[in-house]
């Protein structure tokens, strides 16, 4: 009896040993089929393929530069292109009702306006819902960020005009939003864009992200530097 148990247990053993060999088998010969399907023939030889980064695509600007505009600003007083050519300015993109990302983004503006006190960089903040942020509406957003209103502007008009040159002149998205629930009304980006004394976009950097906001100090004081 005791020897029949022992062949039953050296059966299974046997059994069991064939099957985990076959198992280890199957991965190897997947393994295989996938290192063949990443390779490619190259003068008869096999060669790895290797998956390539990602890369950016540049964005080009017009060279005309941001198109010229008549806005009305957080005092009700009008603001021009050519009350802006001579220095560099910062352009952001937010409305006061969102409850996403602007605050974020007018926290970055309120640093830089810390970091550049001399009235040598302007900032400009055009509204995205220009229907509900008339100028009364930005005086109590501005007076909120503590914002100098001789050098940051909080801009409101025509929705077209300035749809237009978020998407055509900053080449920036913006819509309303097809789900628009409270603080949610309008699809807009986190970037801001540097532009320079003549009125041309030369640079975009999310604002959530320190480096790139480290970036565009570096870039900035370059500027001011020449």
């Amino acid at each position: 009896m005791s020897e029949q148990k022992n062949n039953s247990r050296g059966s299974l053993f046997i059994v069991g040993f064939v099957l985990w060999g076959a198992v280890f088998v199957a991965i190897f010969f997947m393994w295989k089929q996938r290192s063949s399907d990443s390779a490619v023939e190259v003068d008869g030889d096999s060669e790895l393929v290797v998956a390539p980064e990602p890369v950016e695509i540049k964005v080009t600007w017009p060279e005309a530069g941001v198109r010229d505009f008549s806005l009305t600003d957080s005092r009700n007083e009008v603001l021009s292109k050519n009350d802006l050519l001579g220095k560099p300015w910062i352009a952001s993109f937010i409305f006061t009702r969102c409850a996403g990302p602007c605050p974020r983004v007018a926290a970055a503006f309120k640093e830089l306006q810390k970091r550049y006190p001399e009235p040598n960089v302007n900032l400009v903040t055009f509204t995205v819902d220009p229907d509900y942020d008339t100028p009364e509406v930005l005086t109590k957003f501005a007076s909120f960020w503590e914002a100098d209103l001789d050098r940051w502007f909080f801009l409101t008009g025509d929705k077209d005009t300035v749809y237009n040159m978020i998407q055509k002149d900053f080449l920036m998205p913006v819509a309303p939003s097809p789900d628009p629930t409270p603080g949610w009304e309008i699809i807009h980006t986190t970037n801001i864009c540097l532009v320079d004394a003549t009125g041309k976009v030369v640079g975009k950097y999310n604002s959530l992200k320190e480096d790139e906001i480290a970036l565009l100090r570096r870039e900035l004081d370059a500027m001011l530097n020449n």
